[in-house]
Order: structure tokens, then C-alpha cells, then sequence
């Protein structure tokens, strides 16, 4: 399965910029294959959102400016409104109708958590709400943006697959000689599953001081599937500390996917820490992509197309549910 052979995905909220990135200049961004503009009419107004084209004679509207509250293609100067409608073309005459058609395709755009998210299909779910993002007790830390030669599901799965951790990150957080983990059962709920496991794993290196244990630490996960491309990992220590990990997959093409991790944390580390916490988790993510990268992104939803172990319901519990997706009726216009 390739993620455009799966229309339903298109109706959920997907992050594609931070919001700092998106101002009055527009810019340019990739989402199941489409190009959009992003904008802002002025400072501190919410972002928008069309696909980048203009309908006069395709110009992209990434290469414009906004001038007084109004996106200008570069091509010949119309402008447009925040709602899409052309509002003047300079090169016609004065009191020349505009043609109606004269309208930018525009899609839905909004903010949350520090990130601009897209949504370019009839809406399933709203932008996800992150429960230790809510919490004010919790520190908000965004880590990476990076685009990944790999496919959403094939990302997702490896983040509900715990089992991976003790080999893929044997250099970081893993230890291969404690590949054993709890039993757990698989809770599901619509389209969202989670669990709960513990395992055995090695603190080292500047891991000590981020979780302020060292050597073989026993560390449960809450590990959560919020949506198809978003997944919540909470690591949950001995001494009180939660490290909530946030990792959103948004779909470039069926091949290339953005990816963004943000985390939370209840020990309220100052800015001084960040980065020796943000580096730990970059190292373990690189790690993944190694790996991930060198997998065909054409993921398999039949359940016998793959050997499956007791390890493995949650992944396979995550193939049912694009299974499911993926059987859905595509909508047509009247």
C-alpha cells in the first residue's frame, strides 16, 4: 500500500512548516504530492493555505509577496484576498468585471503547538490534542524537522514497534543482551490504539544527566497512535520523570515524508539543557532513519504478507486500521 492509494487520509490535520516560518513571504510546501503556498496577510494574522498555482496562467504563488493584507502573483501582479478571491488584475481596464473564476483553490490551514497544520480533504478528526502539551506542568520542546526518504506508515510502524529499540539502537538507548520486554495488551479505540510495555535499557552518555539515572534502567513506555501519522510515545522513569515523544508524519509523496518530533517534560529543564536533551533524541532518530530509509515504502495491509510474533499486535492492529481506511468508498461529486 502507498499512502495515495488511500484517499481517506487526506481529511486529517497534517504539520508541514513551524509557525515562525510562515509570514508575510510566502512559501512553499509539498503534501501527498501537491504544492502549496502558505501566508500570512500581516503579522500576527492565523496562516493561509491554496495550492500553489495561479488560475490565470499557473504562476506559483510561492514566488509572490503580500502587499496591505494582499497576495500578489508574481506573474502579473493579481491580488488576492485572504479568502482567495482575486481582487484586481492590474492589467484590465477600470471598472472591468473580475472573472468569477478568478478564485485561488484554497485549503484549510491553522496552528497548534508552534507548527502550521494542512488539511486538504473533507475533515475526519481535528489537528490532534496532545494531552502533556495542554499541561502547563510540561515543558514544550520541538527537536527536528527533516524530510526522510521513507514512506508515513512505514515510519509510524517503527514507532509503535518497541521490540526494534534493544537492536536498531544499540549505539544510544538500546541493549541488545535485554531484548525482552513486558507483556502488554493492545487497546483499540476507532482509529486509535495504544499500550503499555516496560523493558530494560542502558542510560550512557548525555543520557545520564537528561533522565538523572545512569546503567541499566527498567523505563516503561505509554506508547499511543492519536491518528494514522501522528504517534505518542510517554517514557516513563523510575524517578518520576516523563519524556513525551511527539512524532507527526506528514506525507510529501508516497516516498518522502516530513517529519517532525517535538517532546514535553514535567522536570521543567531550562533552555541551557535543551540541547543536550534534543541531541540524544536526534541520535536515536538517526539511527531509525538509517534503517527506514532502505526499506521499500510500499507497506503491506494484508496480514499474511508478512511473519508476525506476539511482539508485533500493535503493528499489526496499526496495518488494519489503514486496512480499513484503505477499504472506504471514495467519494464522488454529484
Amino acid at each position: 500500500m502507498l499512502v495515495s492509494q488511500i484517499p481517506a487520509l487526506c481529511g486529517y490535520w497534517y504539520p508541514v512548516a513551524y509557525s515562525d516560518e510562515v509570514g508575510a513571504s510566502p512559501c512553499q510546501v509539498r503534501l501527498f504530492g501537491s504544492l502549496y503556498a502558505l501566508w500570512r496577510a500581516a503579522a500576527g494574522e492565523p496562516p493561509r493555505a491554496a495550492i500553489d498555482q495561479c488560475p490565470h496562467r499557473a504562476g506559483r504563488l510561492s514566488q509572490g509577496w503580500v502587499d496591505d493584507g494582499f497576495l500578489v502573483c508574481p506573474y502579473h501582479g493579481w491580488r488576492y484576498d485572504e479568502g482567495g478571491t482575486c481582487v484586481a488584475i492590474p492589467s484590465q481596464d477600470p471598472g472591468v468585471p473580475i472573472p468569477a473564476r478568478a478564485r485561488l483553490d484554497c485549503v484549510a490551514a491553522a496552528e497548534r503547538y508552534g507548527l502550521v497544520w494542512l488539511r486538504v480533504g473533507e475533515e475526519r478528526a481535528g489537528i490532534p490534542v496532545l494531552e502533556e502539551l495542554e499541561d502547563p506542568g510540561y515543558t514544550l520542546i520541538h527537536e527536528m524537522k527533516d524530510v526522510w526518504t521513507a514512506s508515513a506508515p512505514r515510519m509510524i510502524d517503527n514507532a509503535l514497534d518497541v521490540s526494534h529499540v534493544s537492536f536498531v539502537h544499540r549505539g544510544t538507548v538500546g541493549d541488545p543482551t535485554n531484548p525482552r520486554m513486558s507483556d502488554f495488551r493492545v487497546e483499540r479505540e476507532g482509529e486509535r490504539i495504544r499500550f503499555r510495555v516496560s523493558y530494560t535499557s542502558r542510560v550512557q552518555g548525555r543520557q545520564v544527566a537528561n533522565v538523572g539515572m545512569a546503567g541499566a534502567v527498567t523505563r516503561s513506555t505509554e506508547a499511543e497512535l492519536v491518528q494514522p501519522f501522528v504517534f505518542r510515545g510517554a517514557l516513563v522513569y523510575e524517578n518520576g520523570l516523563r519524556h513525551v515523544l511527539f512524532k507527526t508524519c506528514t506525507p510529501i509523496d508516497d516516498r518522502t515524508t516530513l517529519f517532525f518530533q517535538f517532546i514535553g517534560r514535567n522536570d521543567g529543564p531550562p533552555p541551557e539543557r535543551w540541547p543536550d536533551i534534543i541531541a540524544v533524541d536526534r541520535a536515536v532518530q538517526a539511527e531509525d532513519r538509517g534503517l527506514l530509509e532502505a526499506i521499500d515504502p510500499d507497506f503491506p495491509l494484508d496480514i499474511t504478507a508478512e511473519v508476525h510474533t506476539k511482539a508485533d499486535r500493535m503493528t499489526v492492529e496499526y496495518r488494519r486500521i489503514l486496512a480499513d481506511l484503505a477499504a472506504e468508498p471514495v467519494a464522488t461529486s454529484a
